[in-house]
């Protein structure tokens, strides 16, 4: 929004700047002088018209490096805030691994007590089934920290991007 106005005031300006040098030349031009007083009024209005310029230019530069700032600013704030949500992401998958590779066990070893006469076969499928359910924890974990290591890249490239501007 910002931009826009300022892309407005730019316009105004512009356009007031050109009117005042269109205008100013006309009455010069058809104003009865004699040519050592025109051409010393015409001189002294470019130095004015020179000001001028100078003058907004240099206010224009002023709010665009301001614009800047802010901008610089809030993606250094954003990309802070990214950083710690994949730490956060990345904590919480990790506690949530171990609480379910302790479940696993828990659940694995009431299945072993309340079956005190179980074969060597069934007992062979409860070792397969605990085996096989702590590999899709440990493939949960592992596709969690991809995703949170990737955010973590993401997070990195943003950071370069604010610091280059």
């Amino acid at each position: 929004m910002a931009t826009n106005e300022m892309q407005q005031s730019s316009g105004m300006w512009k356009g007031a700047l050109i009117g005042g040098i269109v205008g100013a030349t006309a009455a010069l031009l058809l104003a009865p002088k004699p040519g050592r007083e025109l051409r010393s009024e015409l001189k002294m209005k470019a130095g004015d018209t020179c000001d001028t310029v100078r003058t907004q230019a240099t206010e224009w530069a002023s709010a665009a490096k301001d614009a800047c700032k802010v901008v610089t600013e809030q993606a250094q704030m954003l990309a802070g805030k990214f950083q710690e949500m994949a730490k956060s992401t990345r904590e919480s998958s990790g506690d949530m691994a171990d609480k379910a590779h302790e479940t696993v066990s828990m659940v694995a070893d009431k299945v072993r007590g309340t079956v005190d006469t179980m074969s060597s076969r069934e007992k062979d499928m409860t070792n397969m089934a605990e085996e096989q359910a702590h590999k899709v924890v440990d493939q949960a974990e592992k596709s969690s920290g991809q995703a949170s290591k990737q955010t973590s890249q993401t997070t990195a490239s943003s950071s370069q991007v604010t610091t280059s501007l």
